[in-house]
This record gives structure tokens, sequence and C-alpha cells, in this order.
């Protein structure tokens, strides 16, 4: 059942911490690696959620397979719809987006994929001319329906996919070199040309390096990327239709904690990178799915399963949500350490209650309508779904209020004022600064840092959630290049 040996090892310091640093993130089942009856069959770096408990897992070996597996009302014994086979039997397998005999394309290497609200199932497929294609998820299989929508990307592969809430189309490269369309975006795939040859509507220009994925918030005006070269996540701001710049102060990178000691002794240590992102609406947190992509030894496969992990970033300015690492950290490889009696790979099917992949390869992460939080184990071949055993906070996002040009710096009068639960507050930004808008009580001690981040020219809205707090007097102080301004707002509940 198992594809690779493994060696054991003892656990490191940091996973003897305190149960505190996973037990409020709770796996509730990870689909069993049996290969009879709830097995994807092979390597699964990527998934798409349809509605809870039904998602499709993508199936990829580089040059080996590539196929999509529906699960319908999953859990870890059952859920499968259908498979190709198991392990080797897969071997040679490619499954086909097809309109007509003379328009189809095989899918070969995909990167990442996405599911929408209608359905609909976007992957970044890298045949020779690298398509964004479409499936439809209907009557619990995996179709091509009119009007039939794929996509030329170029010349170069792809990797990160996302689409936003008005359907805009965000395909990311994999790899750039001397490449000034890193990212394109494309109009809804339902106005796409029979023709397949979409020109995008703007484009994302990166620095030289290797980019994985991509994540947009609903209304597509923050754009997230996973900078694999670097181990950071950039931030761009603007519109699908007039384009993207880059956010400076935003900061979200991988250090020392995310690297993996070197073994066996004399091998270079595994440094860990962002690999899958997700912003969650409406808490507006990004998800940040971290590992180190693995090659084919044994002795760095079983280094590389004792890290797997999933931050929580504040999509304002790239920290962690809150101080507390049992809400901003899903551990995933402490959590089968844990699970699978002190062992990383000692993977049990049918164990109960199945809630541990083993070989901890997380590449992914998704979300369903409910909340609830999907990843997956690439050398695992399983999916797992977890729950926050607790309130995940929400994050206040500044959003800019299209054609309204500034004639000075401002900060408005909140509304509505009185409030409760939440109010608006809107500030001009005469010349490009580092913004930052603080509410305070009356005694002058600071309860919440709404804005804290560079902001280019224009007018903006930041929401501000007070249901944590009492009723009564609070004070709003915006500090931005030479100037400030404090104002007062009142919670009435």
């Amino acid at each position: 059942m198992k594809r690779f040996g493994v060696l054991a090892f003892p656990v490191l310091l940091s996973l003897l911490s305190a149960a505190s640093a996973w037990s409020q993130w709770q796996c509730l089942y990870a689909t069993w690696d049996d290969g009879d009856s709830n097995g994807t069959g092979h390597n699964t770096p990527n998934l798409a959620i349809i509605k809870q408990d039904m998602f499709v897992a993508l199936v990829n070996t580089p040059g080996v397979r590539s196929f999509l597996i529906p699960y319908v009302n999953a859990d870890s014994a059952r859920g499968r719809v259908y498979s190709y086979g198991y392990g080797s039997a897969t071997s040679g397998i490619y499954q086909n987006w097809y309109a007509s005999a003379l328009d189809q394309v095989r899918l070969q290497n995909p990167g990442a994929m996405v599911a929408t609200p209608d359905s609909s199932i976007y992957v970044a497929n890298n045949d020779e001319l690298h398509n964004v294609l479409v499936f439809k998820y209907r009557n619990d299989s995996i179709r091509v329906v009119p009007p039939y929508p794929r996509t030329v990307a170029g010349i170069t592969s792809i990797y990160g996919l996302a689409v936003d809430q008005n359907g805009y189309v965000y395909a990311c490269n994999d790899t750039t070199v001397g490449d000034d369309y890193d990212v394109k975006v494309f109009r809804p795939a339902n106005l796409w040309a029979p023709t397949h040859d979409e020109l995008p509507v703007s484009t994302v220009n990166l620095p030289d390096g290797v980019y994985k994925g991509i994540a947009v918030s609903p209304n597509g005006q923050q754009l997230f990327i996973a900078d694999y070269t670097n181990r950071r996540v950039r931030k761009y701001v603007g519109s699908p239709t007039t384009g993207y710049t880059l956010v400076p102060g935003f900061n979200f990178q991988l250090g020392p904690a995310d690297t993996l000691p070197a073994y066996p002794a004399g091998t270079l240590p595994r440094r860990a990178k962002p690999i899958g992102l997700k912003y969650l609406s409406p808490n507006n947190i990004l998800f940040v799915a971290c590992d180190s992509m693995i090659g084919v030894s044994t002795a760095g496969l079983s280094t590389s399963y004792r890290y797997g992990r999933i931050y929580l970033v504040n999509p304002n300015t790239g920290t962690l949500v809150g101080s507390d690492p049992s809400l901003n950290t899903i551990d995933v490889a402490r959590w089968n350490y844990i699970q699978l009696d002190s062992s990383y790979t000692n993977r049990v099917d049918g164990k109960i209650p199945g809630n541990a992949s083993g070989y901890t390869s997380t590449y992914d992460v998704e979300f369903d309508q409910q909340g609830y939080l999907y990843s997956q184990s690439t050398f695992g071949w399983t999916v797992e779904k977890w729950r926050f055993n607790g309130t995940l906070p929400t994050i206040a996002t500044v959003e800019e209020i299209p054609g309204v040009v500034p004639e000075s710096y401002r900060l408005e009068q909140n509304y509505p004022n009185p409030f409760n639960p939440t109010t608006s507050i809107e500030f001009s930004i005469l010349q490009p600064a580092l913004v930052s808008i603080k509410v305070y009580n009356v005694l002058g001690q600071e309860i919440a840092s709404l804005v804290n981040e560079h902001k280019r020219v224009g007018t903006y809205r930041v929401v501000f959630d007070a249901r944590r707090l009492a009723s009564g007097t609070y004070l709003y102080r915006m500090v931005a290049g030479g100037y400030a301004e404090t104002r007062r707002m009142t919670i009435i509940k």
C-alpha cells in the first residue's frame, strides 16, 4: 500500500511543545489510501471543493499520469465516485478535456486547480500550449460542456490559478525568466472566444524566479502570489481591468523555523516554501500552505515528512493572525506524528477515527461554503478535512473606492455612528505613503490596528468590526506621511 521505504526519526524538539500548538485545529477525516474503495490512486497534489464533503482530487505524476477523481459525501472510508486504478496500474493514464474529435487536450502535468460556485473546475494545464481548461462537475462526474471554454495561456508553464467572484481568471507562470507577462488575467470563461486564444485584460510582471499558488480577494482588488524562490508571499493591489501594483510593505517570509535539519549527515537542509494560497472570506484571512516539494530519495522523503504547515496570515500586513499558534498555525506534520503513535508515516487504513494522512506533503488548501478547510497529502494519496474548534477572527480589509480622486489627506467620520457591530471608515491619500489607522479606548490604550500598510494615491474604505468590544466611546487615529488626525466613534449595544 505504501510507496517508499521510510526511516524512523526522533521527534523534533519543537514538536514536543504544549498541545495547544495544534489542539484548536482538528482533522475530522483523511480519505483512506486503501486502493480498493477510497484511495486516489497516486500522488495527489491539488484539490477543488464543490461543497461540503464533495470535492475533486487531482492525481498527477509528471510524465506518468494525470487525472481527476470526484468524491461525494466523503469521509475517511467512502466517497470516491470512480477510479482509474491504483499505484502502478495508473501509469500512462491521462484524462482528456474533450469538446470534439478535433478539439481535445490531454491533461498533462497540471498545476493548481480551483472550483467556482457554479461547479466549474478550472485547471492550469501544461500541455504544449499551456491551456487553462474548464470542466464541469455534473451528476457526480467531470465533464466538458458548451460553450467548451479553454484558453491558451502562453509559451511558459503555468501553476497558480484563481477566479474572483466576478469570474475573472488569474493564471500565473510557474517559472519566469525575462517574461513581462507572468500573471495573466482573463475575462470570465463564458466570454472566451471559441478559438481558444483569449487575450488577457491585464498582466503582472514578476521578478525572475519560481512561483506557485495565487489567491485573490473576492472583488479582485488584492492579489497574492507564492514566491517559491524567495520563500515569501507577494501582494499586489489594483483590479483585473486596470492592472496591479506591488505592495512593498507586505511581508510574509519563511525563515529558520521553516527549515528542516540536514539528514543524513552531510546533506543540505531542506527549506520549506509557500506553495498553495487561499483567501477566506468573510474572515479576510490568507491561508498559506507551506512544505518542501520533495524529490525521490528515501532520505529526502522521510526528512520532508517532518514538515507541513498551513499559516493564517493577515492580508493587510503579511503577519500571522494573532500570537497564538493554536490559531495561526496548522501543523499538519505534528498532527500526523501524534495521531500515528509517534510516526510521520505509520498510516494504517481502517484505523478509527481515520483522521491522519501520514506522509505529510501539504501543497494545497481550500474551503467549502461552511468554512471547513481541506488540504491534501501529495505522497499520502489522500484528502483531509479540518475544523477550527473556536471562532476565527475577522480581519478588517482596506478597499479602494474606484473613480474618487482625492484633493487632500483626509480621515472621514465613520458611518454609521453610533453603530453596532460594524462601521465604515473612509480616508484619502494624496501621495503614496505608509498609512496607519488604529483604534483606542478613552484611556489611550490601543484596541485594534485597522490599517498598517503602504497605499498609493486614492480614497479607501475600511470596515471596523466591534462585536467583541463593550458599548462606549472610542477614538480612531490616522497617520500618513506628515498628516495625522483623530476622530471619535460610539458603540451602542
